[in-house]
């Protein structure tokens, strides 16, 4: 878990960034073409950098980083080696998803997500049951798994756009990543912000205690989920529709993102301690986590309500303003949690995601009623 949420950081933002340029692009084949073989170089370098140096690192994780009592390091590096190569092909393939949603065929997107989804998990589910119950059986099964989805999405999106092979200098992935650095490094430190319960906790409470709240985060963070097929089905119209000063789509996306999203979280906060005994059914995990589970669906109401404004300053470009909130939300929030968890334990991991989701409404607010139409002006002006 640990691994995965670090190998996030690695995206920087192209995801939220190849879809608005797929859309602008859309307009002409040729375009579109040269836009998706630039994307997909970068992920393919990023994603293959990362593998590398994964792969030599492999002894040093396997010896030092994991400490646990009982287990030869040999007896790991399999399943690390395992991870870096469902990395390599899962990274890759966000590319093919981007597309597909900046060309609002999100049922494509969709369909394979859920395919591939079923596959891996129901894959996993019949290695650990039939063969060994390790993470040597789940990880090959998802590795597996994540070829066949990368090479059926290649194919896919191969046979519907130009057949023709586009150079692509230096020059212009080095411009691509200039153009976007300051919207890539704060979409990079929000990234961060959501990993800081996970990279303090640990060495902050009990090891029986960070379970307790593994657990229930994880449920609560499913939650995030509900925004993400709205979000990806509207963000491409209203990339194109917003510098015409239409806003038919982003009035659709904050009655959307109501209903799917926020609504939801609301009524299980208000129903944690229930859900909890129902589906883990141990006391002490509904005692110690129904708060941070609160918490954490609330935060995730707070920050479906900021996406309304942060899709906005997706599509104006103004990198250097989400770079400001979020390295300003990566002190506050550390500084939090840190002060916090001696006298509030795990609870402080789920009030550190309220009071990060709560900067970023506040900034995301303070954006669309007072800077966008400084920037708005400044441009007419022009």
């Amino acid at each position: 878990m640990a691994l995965q949420g670090f190998l996030t950081l690695v995206d920087a933002g192209l995801a939220q960034i190849l879809p608005r340029d797929i859309a602008r692009a859309s307009a002409s084949a040729e375009s579109c073409a040269h836009t998706f073989a630039k994307f997909s170089r970068i992920y393919m370098c990023l994603a293959g950098l990362v593998f590398a140096i994964g792969q030599i690192a492999v002894p040093w994780l396997a010896s030092t980083w994991l400490k646990l009592d009982g287990i030869a390091p040999a007896d790991l590096e399999l399943a690390l080696r395992l991870a870096f190569v469902l990395f390599f092909f899962q990274f890759w393939n966000t590319v093919h998803l981007g597309y597909w949603n900046g060309m609002q065929e999100q049922h494509r997107s969709n369909i394979s997500q859920v395919v591939f989804a079923s596959l891996k998990h129901g894959g996993a589910v019949l290695m650990v049951l039939l063969w060994s119950p390790s993470a040597d059986s789940y990880l090959l099964a998802f590795s597996v798994g994540s070829v066949l989805e990368w090479s059926c999405n290649r194919k896919l999106i191969m046979t519907a756009l130009p057949k023709r092979t586009f150079k692509l200098p230096f020059s212009d992935l080095f411009a691509l990543a200039r153009s976007t650095a300051a919207l890539s490094l704060g979409v990079l430190l929000g990234i961060l912000v959501s990993q800081l319960d996970r990279l303090l906790l640990p060495g902050m409470v009990s090891i029986d205690n960070y379970g307790r709240y593994a657990a229930v985060a994880g449920l609560g963070l499913a939650f995030f989920q509900f925004q993400s097929p709205v979000i990806n089905a509207l963000y491409p119209r209203i990339a194109t529709e917003l510098p015409t000063g239409e806003t038919k789509s982003l009035r659709t996306l904050a009655l959307a993102i109501m209903v799917t999203s926020m609504l939801p979280c609301l009524l299980v906060a208000s129903a944690a301690g229930w859900l909890l005994d129902l589906w883990i059914r141990n006391p002490m995990i509904v005692r110690m986590g129904s708060l941070p589970l609160q918490l954490i669906l609330l935060s995730i109401a707070v920050n479906s309500a900021y996406q309304i404004c942060y899709q906005q300053i997706l599509v104006y470009g103004d990198g250097r303003y989400v770079m400001c909130v979020n390295g300003c939300n990566v002190l506050i929030v550390s500084v939090f949690i840190l002060l916090a968890v001696p006298h509030m334990g795990i609870v402080a991991g789920g009030a550190g995601w309220l009071l990060a989701s709560s900067v970023q409404l506040i900034a995301g607010l303070f954006w669309v009623f007072v800077r966008k139409p400084r920037m708005t002006a400044a441009r007419a002006a022009n």
